[in-house]
């Protein structure tokens, strides 16, 4: 088999393996406030996982497909959502894959960086389309500091399970 089939078929697992965690939320009644870390953080290691065993197009293709399913599944109300999501999962990716050498501090700033993203686009968002108080206030609440926490468990998450499956640092 040649690398590219390999790296096409590992892609395809982690996205599998992503999209069923991502929909553990509509099998086991887990509260939502529950849901949001313990999945989220999931996710996250997933998108750590891409990178760092795969590489930046692997990544890049699951954090573009996870909120895509998550908008199928309900998680995300309103369609045009899908796209700040994705554009805050492919910088978290981006991130780990630029400065993957530097570990740990590096991949806390790419979820800093995720998370000022997803506030400010869902801000710039509400700003222009009118949505009930109650769902703006609950999304962007969910866009805010709970992304950096997930963030950060994601990448030990994922660091620690790619370490297991044999990646070296550089």
């Amino acid at each position: 088999m040649t690398e590219d089939i390999k790296n096409v078929t590992r892609t395809g697992l982690i996205l599998a393996v992503t999209l069923i965690l991502q929909g553990l939320r509509l099998v086991i009644p887990i509260p939502p406030q529950v849901s949001m870390f313990v999945v989220g953080s999931l996710v996250n290691a997933c998108l750590i996982v891409a990178v760092l065993l795969i590489g930046r197009r692997a990544g890049l293709v699951v954090a573009g497909c996870t909120p895509v399913f998550a908008w199928l599944e309900g998680m995300l109300p309103f369609f045009p959502f899908v796209f700040p999501v994705g554009l805050g999962n492919c910088f978290y990716v981006w991130t780990a894959w630029r400065w993957q050498r530097y570990g740990l501090p590096a991949l806390c700033g790419g979820a800093l960086g995720k998370a000022a993203i997803l506030y400010g686009s869902f801000y710039l968002l509400f700003a222009c389309i009118a949505f009930p108080s109650a769902v703006r206030h609950m999304l962007l609440f969910a866009m805010s500091w709970p992304q950096i926490v997930t963030g950060i468990i994601g990448a030990v998450l994922g660091m620690e399970v790619s370490r297991l499956l044999g990646h070296q640092p550089e």
